[in-house]
């Protein structure tokens, strides 16, 4: 028994090690980061004079993320290195374009597509290792999906963007999921028919803007980590935000939208017209 609690006790010690020397990595990166910048300002390549806002924010927080998910992964708690190394690479590239090192749009997401090479490059360096699979997150106990007796049409993608915008599209019971890109709809210019329709929109990063037709009754369950939602006059900006919205006839509508977003990093703009 002594033993056990012996080796047990080595391995809190190893673990507490591990992340000790993960948080002076992460802090060392820090200091280097900002370092580098103020360096830079002083040479004169480049200028410190930027308004700060949530477009020069948010890349921090997505570099930040994402070096949050590598670091769990190395110390096997979790997260991913393929998303983690990924954010951070587009978190950094961001803020170069912030501070006018670099020209780096977030739609210049695309041009990432060679680090796919990379990362198989590193799988076959690591012998076929396998990688715990990064899961996300979404359902909450504080949250519920639609619920429709119909079938929904389920789309995935890792990377791309989605419009729905094309006159008198169909609107049918969806369950959509996009790793990387940003979804559009228009309702004015949809066909919807009678009954509870469920949509259902999620991924890790992008927009999400919808127009809805004034006469139509709707339901949104919208979060967001790090971002803004804004539905019916309501808004809320930052991490962790979270909206619920119901239009005053949605319980008695025959004609209805349930709609649930759930998204990482980027944005959720429902209105009505």
């Amino acid at each position: 028994m002594e033993e056990i609690e012996n080796n047990s006790s080595q391995d809190e010690k190893r673990v507490i090690q591990l992340k000790k020397r993960a948080g002076n990595i992460l802090l060392a990166t820090g200091l280097v980061v900002v370092g580098a910048i103020l360096l830079l300002a002083n040479l004169g390549i480049i200028s410190l004079e930027i308004e700060f806002s949530w477009a020069t924010i948010y890349p921090v927080l997505l570099a930040g993320f994402g070096l949050k998910l590598w670091g769990d992964s190395l110390l096997k708690q979790g997260g991913s290195w393929t998303l983690g190394s990924f954010l951070t690479v587009f978190g950094v590239l961001l803020i170069m374009d912030r501070f006018e090192v670099i020209t780096f749009q977030f739609a210049d997401v695309l041009r990432l597509w060679p680090l796919l090479f990379i990362y198989i490059g590193f799988s076959i360096f690591l012998g076929g290792q396998k990688t715990k699979k990064f899961e996300f997150d979404t359902v909450k106990a504080s949250y519920h999906e639609p619920s429709s007796g119909k079938k929904r049409k389920s789309t995935k993608m890792l990377i791309g963007d989605h419009s729905y915008n094309a006159e008198n599209w169909k609107v049918e019971p969806m369950d959509l999921w996009n790793g990387i890109g940003d979804y559009k709809f228009d309702f004015t210019r949809a066909f919807i028919p009678d009954g509870d329709t469920p949509i259902i929109v999620r991924g890790w990063i992008g927009d999400v803007k919808m127009i809805i037709p004034n006469n139509l009754a709707f339901r949104v369950e919208a979060k967001i980590k790090t971002g803004d939602i804004k539905v019916g006059g309501q808004t809320a900006d930052g991490l962790r935000r979270e909206i619920v919205y119901e239009t005053d006839d949605y319980q008695t509508a025959d004609r209805r939208l349930s709609l649930w977003i759930d998204f990482n990093v980027g944005s959720i703009k429902v209105e009505r017209v």
